[in-house]
C-alpha cells in the first residue's frame, strides 16, 4: 500500500498547466532529498544548487529581472519541495525576503544588479534582524548606523543569523542614529570588520547559525536600501513573505510526514491487522489533515494580501501561526504512528519533528504573531 496525501490544487492557484507542472517539478527535486538530514549542509547545499538549476528562486521576481510569476508561485514550490521532503531554506532568507524588500524599496541600480543573481542562484542573502537583548523588536534595537562623510558606519550586534556564513550579501537592519527610526543596508560578505560567531543549535536545520558583530563597518551610500530613518514598510515588505514561506514549508513537511506515516500504518500488522485500521492511529492523522487543508487556504489568503500590495501583516501573521501548529500536530502524529522507530535513522521523523517545533517558534514566535493577530483583528490594546 502506498499512501497518497493530496497536493495543493494549483489550477485555482495558478490556473494554468505550466504551473502544474513547476509544482511536480519542486516536489521532484525534495524527494531525491527525502532521505537526508536537514542538518546534513551537503545535502543541503546540493539540493540548493538542484533548486537553481531549474529556476525556481525567479518565481517571484518581476518579469525584467528574469522572473516569471508571483508570491503565490513561489509559496506553491516552497511547499512542494517541503512535501517531496526536503525544503529550500534559501527561499526564505535570499528570495522571499531579499528579493521581495529589492523588488519593492530597492533603487533602480539595486534591483538591477541583485535580482537576476537572486533569481539564478549566484547571489545568496542572508537577513540580519534579531539582537541578543531585543530579539526582533526593532523600537529596541541597538545596531546603529551613523552617517559619514563617505556613507554609513554600522556598529552593534545581531543574532541567530541564518546561513551568514553561506551567503555573498547580508540585508541588515539599523537604528538610525539621527533620526531614532531604522534603515536597511547591504554588506557585502566576508567583511574585514563584521566577525561571526556559530551558534550551537540543537535542533537539525539547513543552514549554520551565527551571532554577527559590526565593528565600525564603513558602506558607501549605495549600501542603503529604501529611505534612511523609514525602513518599517520595507522590513515588513520581507518580513511577510518570509511568514508565508516558513507557513507554505510547515505545511509541505506536515504532508510528507503524513504520507511515510499513513504509508507505514497501512504496512504494518500488529494482532492480525494493519494499525491503521485502528481509529486511534487514524483519528489523529485525519484532524492534522484536516488542520493542514486549513493552513494552506490561509496561506493562500495571506499571499493574496501581500500581493495586493496593503497591510498584509494580519494575514500573514495568522497563516503563520496556523501552519505552524498544523505541521506540528501533522509531525507528532506521524511521530506516534511510528511508536519506537519514529526514533531511529531510518524514519527520520524525529529529525522533521524537531524542525517542525522549530518553526512554531521561529522566525517570529507563536506569542508574538498572536500579539499582532489580537491587536490587528481584535482591536485589543497592544500587549507589546
Amino acid at each position: 500500500m502506498t499512501a497518497t496525501i493530496d497536493t495543493p490544487d494549483t489550477s485555482a492557484l495558478i490556473g494554468d498547466e505550466e504551473r502544474t507542472a513547476l509544482a511536480e517539478l519542486a516536489f521532484g527535486i525534495g524527494r531525491r532529498y527525502e532521505d537526508k538530514r536537514f542538518s546534513d549542509l551537503d545535502a543541503a547545499r546540493a539540493h540548493w544548487k538542484e533548486v537553481c538549476d531549474a529556476g525556481l528562486p525567479a518565481i517571484s521576481l518581476s518579469p525584467e529581472h528574469g522572473g516569471a510569476g508571483t508570491m503565490t508561485d513561489l509559496l506553491l514550490v516552497a511547499e512542494r519541495l517541503a512535501a517531496g521532503g526536503y525544503p529550500a531554506g534559501k527561499l526564505t532568507i535570499s528570495t522571499a525576503i531579499g528579493g521581495a524588500v529589492l523588488l519593492r524599496h530597492g533603487s533602480p541600480e539595486q534591483r538591477d544588479r541583485w535580482l537576476p543573481a537572486i533569481g539564478d542562484g549566484s547571489l545568496r542573502f542572508c537577513f540580519a534582524l534579531t539582537e541578543p537583548g531585543a530579539g526582533s523588536n526593532a523600537a529596541r534595537m541597538t545596531t546603529k548606523a551613523t552617517r559619514t562623510p563617505t556613507g554609513w558606519r554600522i556598529t552593534g550586534q545581531k543574532t541567530y543569523i541564518s546561513a551568514a556564513d553561506d551567503s555573498d550579501v547580508m540585508l541588515v537592519v539599523a537604528k538610525d542614529s539621527e533620526s531614532g527610526g531604522f534603515s536597511l543596508f547591504s554588506v557585502p560578505l566576508p567583511c574585514e570588520q563584521l566577525q561571526m560567531q556559530p551558534v550551537d543549535v540543537m535542533v537539525g536545520v539547513p543552514e549554520s547559525q551565527f551571532t554577527v558583530f559590526f565593528d565600525d563597518v564603513d558602506l558607501p551610500p549605495e549600501a542603503l536600501v529604501g529611505e534612511a530613518g523609514a525602513g518599517a514598510r520595507a522590513l515588513f515588505d520581507g518580513l511577510n513573505p518570509e511568514r508565508l514561506i516558513v507557513a507554505a514549508q510547515a505545511v509541505g513537511i506536515g504532508r510528507w510526514c503524513l504520507e511515510k506515516a499513513a504509508e507505514y500504518a497501512g504496512q504494518r500488522v500488529v494482532f492480525d491487522v494493519p494499525i491503521g485500521a485502528h481509529q486511534a492511529v487514524q483519528h489523529p492523522m485525519a484532524e492534522a489533515l484536516i488542520d493542514l487543508e486549513a493552513a494552506w487556504a490561509l496561506i493562500e489568503r495571506g499571499a493574496a494580501a501581500y500581493e495586493a500590495g496593503g497591510n498584509a501583516g494580519l494575514a500573514c501573521n495568522m497563516a503563520k501561526v496556523k501552519a505552524c501548529d498544523a505541521g506540528l500536530k501533522a509531525a507528532d502524529a506521524a511521530l506516534q504512528a511510528f511508536g519506537g522507530s519514529g526514533f531511529t535513522s531510518e524514519t527520520l521523523m524525529f529529525d522533521r519533528f524537531g524542525y517542525m517545533r522549530l518553526l512554531r517558534s521561529t522566525p517570529v514566535s507563536r506569542e508574538m504573531a498572536l500579539n499582532q493577530i489580537a491587536v490587528a483583528g481584535l482591536g485589543l490594546p497592544r500587549s507589546y
